[in-house]
C-alpha cells in the first residue's frame, strides 16, 4: 500500500484526543469491526464527533465573542456576530473545532476595503493582547485563527460586511443574507451567503443518509493528513461535495464505499476541466465557488490525488476479504 496506515491512524487518533479523558474518542467499531488500518482510518475518519464536545467549543468562542464585543463597543464599532464553519454542519474531524465568528460591521462609508481593514487590525490589536490564547494569527489575511485552550481548538474570527441579497429584501429571512470577506493579500473580495449554503449542506445530507457529511469528513482528514499542504476550505468541501447528485449519494449507509468513485470522478472533473471549475456553484446557487481564483484548481489536484491513491488502497484491502467497493461494510 501506498499509505503509511499505521502513521495515519495514529494522525486520526490524535486530533480525537480528550484532553479531560487522556485518551481519544473513537467508535465501538474501531475496536470491534476487526478491519485493517487501511479500512479503519477511511471508515472511521467518516463518523460523526459526538455533539458534546461541540458545546466545549461554542463556551470557548463565546468568550472570544465576548472580549471582541465588549473591546470594540469602546472603540465605537456598530457590529453583529453570527457563527460559521464545519461545526454548523457537524461535519468537523477534529474533536474540538471548528468554529468561525463572524464580525460584521455595520455603518460603512463607500470605502469599505479600507474599514474592514482597519477592523482587522483593530480586531488583531485586542486578541494579542489576550495573555490566555495560544497563538493569534493573521497571515492569510482573510480570518483570524485563535489557538484557544481549555480545550485546545482553532476558532477563527472573520472580519466582514453584509450583503443583502434580493430575496432577503423581499422576505427579511436571514437564511437569504450574504456577507463579504476580503483577502487583503490578493486584494479580493468574496461575496456569498453562508447561512443558505449551511441550511441547504444539512438538509442534502438528511436526503442522503447521512453521507454526504461521512464523505466530506473523510475528504477534510485527506487533507489534514496530506505530505503537502492542500489550501481548501470546509466550505469549499462541502460545496463541491453538495454537486453531486442527490440520487447517487442516497446508498445506504452500509455502502458508503461504493461513493468513493463517485467522488474521485468529481475531483478528477474540477482539475482538469476549468470550465467546470469556474462555472460550478455553491449549494446557495447564488455564487461561484471558485470563480476569479485559479490557484484552487492545483489545490483540487492535490486532494484527487490523495483520495485515489486511497481508492486503490481500499480495493486492495477489501480484495484481501473476496469483497468489493460496492459490498456492503458494516461499521456500526
Amino acid at each position: 500500500m501506498e499509505h503509511d496506515y499505521s502513521l495515519l491512524v495514529e494522525n486520526l487518533k490524535g486530533r480525537r484526543y480528550d484532553e479531560a479523558l487522556r485518551e481519544p474518542v473513537l467508535s465501538d467499531a474501531f475496536f470491534q469491526s476487526g478491519y485493517d488500518e487501511c479500512l479503519l482510518y477511511t471508515l472511521e475518519s467518516m463518523v460523526e464527533i459526538d455533539a458534546a464536545y461541540a458545546y466545549k467549543v461554542y463556551a470557548n468562542s463565546r468568550k472570544i465573542h465576548e472580549i471582541i464585543a465588549k473591546s470594540l463597543k469602546k472603540r465605537g464599532y456598530e457590529v453583529d456576530y453570527r457563527y460559521q464553519g464545519a461545526l454548523k454542519t457537524y461535519s468537523n474531524v477534529l474533536l474540538y473545532g471548528d468554529v468561525e465568528i463572524i464580525v460584521i460591521k455595520k455603518n460603512l462609508s463607500n470605502k469599505p476595503h479600507r474599514e474592514i481593514q482597519t477592523l482587522s487590525m483593530d480586531l488583531m490589536d485586542i486578541l494579542t493582547k489576550e495573555t490566555h490564547f495560544k497563538t493569534v494569527d493573521f497571515s492569510d489575511k482573510t480570518r483570524i485563527r485563535i489557538t484557544a485552550q481549555k480545550p485546545t481548538c482553532e476558532i477563527d474570527v472573520l472580519p466582514s460586511l453584509w450583503v443583502n441579497s434580493a430575496e432577503y429584501v423581499k422576505t427579511k429571512n436571514e437564511i437569504y443574507r450574504g456577507i463579504a470577506e476580503f483577502d487583503f493579500a490578493n486584494k479580493k473580495v468574496k461575496k456569498y451567503l453562508p447561512f443558505l449554503n449551511i441550511a441547504r449542506f444539512n438538509s442534502r445530507d438528511q436526503h442522503t443518509n447521512g453521507n454526504l457529511k461521512a464523505l466530506s469528513r473523510l475528504l477534510k482528514t485527506l487533507k489534514a493528513d496530506s505530505s503537502e499542504r492542500i489550501d481548501l476550505r470546509d466550505s469549499e468541501i462541502n460545496s463541491m461535495l453538495y454537486n453531486i447528485p442527490e440520487l447517487e449519494l442516497s446508498v445506504p449507509q452500509n455502502k458508503v464505499l461504493s461513493l468513493l468513485p463517485k467522488v474521485a470522478i468529481l475531483l478528477d472533473k474540477l482539475s482538469i476541466d476549468s470550465k467546470y471549475f469556474n462555472e460550478m456553484l455553491s449549494p446557495s446557487e447564488k455564487d461561484r465557488i471558485f470563480g476569479g481564483r485559479p490557484e484552487k484548481q492545483q489545490e483540487i489536484r492535490k486532494l484527487s490525488a490523495s483520495l485515489n491513491t486511497l481508492i486503490t488502497d481500499v480495493k486492495k484491502s477489501l480484495s484481501d476479504q473476496s469483497k468489493s467497493i460496492d459490498s456492503e461494510i458494516s461499521y456500526l
